[in-house]
């Protein structure tokens, strides 16, 4: 099982800055501050509170830690960050986050759940589960969606960042909407604040 660090910082941007030039300067430095494996993708918001979204992936919490003291000491004039979330990514495949891709927006909220659901047992969280993800699968609208649950376990205030790359906001909504449904929802208790942005660029 592979394990990938994950960060999302969520900005204000000084209404003086020229956005062309802040993400291409935003580019040059992930590859100026790149280990390993690396992934910086940016995305603009129309939320109030998060103008610029940044996605992070890293093969280390140092990385992280690197490119944003360098971001914050280059640009620090131009942006005032509102939020940010730390996860780990755990797969078999880690490679399926490391894919570039053409999908253009991004979609990501912390997740947290009742803790009667940690109580429960082994199988029942996995019948659970599984009507959860089956609903998602079999939907008509799951097309171009590529989702990534990440885990905060005691390194941030929730349990999930849930992210998910889309090629139509549309789409993704009706199936969201359909996985209210799911029998899983009895066990959410926070998943919000929701962001979302379109993609500025990525390296």
């Amino acid at each position: 099982m592979e394990e990938l660090f994950v960060s999302l910082h969520c900005f204000k941007l000084n209404s003086k800055v020229n956005k062309k030039e802040l993400i291409e300067r935003i580019n040059e430095l992930a590859k100026k501050t790149s280990k390993g494996t690396f992934i910086c993708r940016q995305y603009f918001s129309i939320k109030h509170n998060a103008d610029l979204i940044i996605f992070n992936i890293a093969e280390s919490f140092d990385i992280l830690l690197l490119f944003k003291e360098h971001l914050m000491e280059l640009f620090g004039k131009n942006l005032s960050e509102t939020y940010s979330y730390l996860s780990i990514y755990e797969h078999p495949n880690a490679s399926y986050m490391k894919e570039d891709n053409s999908l253009n927006y991004l979609v990501a909220y912390p997740v947290k759940k009742d803790p009667k659901w940690y109580l429960l047992g082994e199988k029942e969280q996995n019948r659970i589960t599984k009507e959860h993800v089956n609903l998602a699968l079999n939907d008509a609208n799951n097309k171009n969606i590529r989702s990534y649950t990440t885990y905060s376990f005691a390194i941030d205030d929730y349990e999930f960042l849930v992210i998910y790359e889309v090629e139509s906001l549309a789409k993704w909504m009706k199936v969201a909407r359909n996985l209210r449904k799911a029998e899983a929802r009895n066990w959410i208790i926070v998943e919000s604040p929701v962001f979302v942005g379109k993609k500025a660029g990525n390296f």
